[in-house]
């Protein structure tokens, strides 16, 4: 097929992100709890990324964003001291959102989707690229000798990113959630253009699900890591945004390949599809009910993500990821995560509906 023709054929609506000009800073205590001021002015540390750990850089120090409180402090490299509680604690600027955790809530409920551009620290995303042998490590081959969460911390750091999980509990309305299946990072090969494809779909409702269905309450959210810069190009996720709301799933013509013996035919790629184009370190949210599959790849190079599911405590998980938390547990790889870090993705791991 010409390139021409391919063009024609791939019509998919693109949403830009792009690199922020501007973040945010996380002050991060070395337990991985996070410095905030409470309702009274105080430092208070906490375990969930609201608007009320957000900061920015000020010239003598730090402002708080919501009560434009500032704090004067000298900083040696990323690190400071501060007074908490009557004590010195050593603080760590982390790098931060693009914007406050309450305007991607507000986008996540009114769309079924958010997208957190560039959310993750670059040092993150190199070796999430490393461990995904994307990018500058497409010469490694990628290792299948141990779970991904086991091979680097960052992909733990990852999967425990605090904002954007403070935004998956409050759209679902709980705390208690579990992954679906063990996080793992993945590439997807420049497209042959003969093998099966993955058609639309949506990961709720499916097999046992202790209830879900489509109009019911909310009962997961699907998180998309993008180790790679996402683009059209390069076979970024695609999605019918807002679908969500509709009462099936996506309808037979757009999955033709499904219908009949040849399995090179392509699921629907026209202009109601979208495609969220957004650059490494990027993180999407979206309702797991929306239609989705995966993108095309017209590039020369392998496009590297981490795929994840957070249900709610009923639902039951795709597979048992309790397995690889314990290989975790037994890896030196735990051990460089902090005291949140550990806390959380035991957590995410090992709850197992009843």
């Amino acid at each position: 097929m010409g390139h021409m023709e391919q063009q024609q054929e791939f019509q998919e609506t693109p949403v830009t992100f792009t690199p922020p000009v501007h973040y945010y800073v996380l002050l991060t205590a070395p337990d991985g709890n996070m410095l905030g001021l409470d309702d009274s002015g105080q430092f208070v540390l906490l375990d969930e990324a609201d608007d009320r750990v957000i900061w920015d850089r000020a010239p003598n120090g730090f402002k708080h964003i919501v009560t434009d409180k500032e704090i004067s402090s000298g900083i040696d490299v990323d690190t400071c001291t501060l007074v908490v509680d009557g004590n010195d604690l050593t603080i760590t600027v982390s790098h931060g959102p693009e914007k406050l955790p309450s305007e991607y809530l507000e986008q996540l409920q009114r769309n079924g989707w958010v997208c957190l551009t560039s959310v993750l620290p670059p040092d993150t995303v190199d070796r999430l690229q490393h461990t995904a042998a994307t990018d500058h490590y497409e010469h490694l081959e990628r290792r299948t000798d141990m779970p991904a969460v086991c091979q680097d911390a960052a992909v733990g750091r990852a999967i425990c990113e605090p904002v954007s999980l403070w935004l998956i509990r409050n759209y679902l309305g709980t705390r208690d959630l579990h992954l679906a299946h063990p996080p793992n990072c993945i590439s997807l090969a420049p497209y042959d253009g003969v093998s099966r494809v993955q058609g639309w779909h949506a990961d709720i409702p499916y097999g046992r699900t202790g209830g879900a269905d489509r109009k019911g309450p909310r009962k997961a959210v699907q998180r998309n890591v993008c180790i790679s810069d996402f683009g059209k190009a390069n076979g970024a996720t695609a999605y019918k945004l807002g679908s969500h709301q509709e009462d099936s799933g996506p309808p037979e013509e757009w999955n033709p390949g499904h219908q009949g013996d040849d399995p090179t035919l392509r699921p629907y790629s026209g202009p109601d599809a979208d495609i969220v184009e957004a650059p490494a370190g990027s993180i999407v949210l979206y309702d797991a009910r929306t239609w989705h599959r995966a993108g095309f790849n017209h590039s020369d190079h392998k496009r590297g993500a981490m795929l994840m599911s957070f249900q709610t405590a009923d639902v039951t998980p795709k597979k048992d990821t309790r397995p690889t938390c314990g290989k975790l547990h037994e890896s030196v790889v735990y051990n460089e995560l902090n005291a949140r870090e550990q806390r959380e993705i035991t957590e995410l791991m090992m709850n197992q509906p009843d």
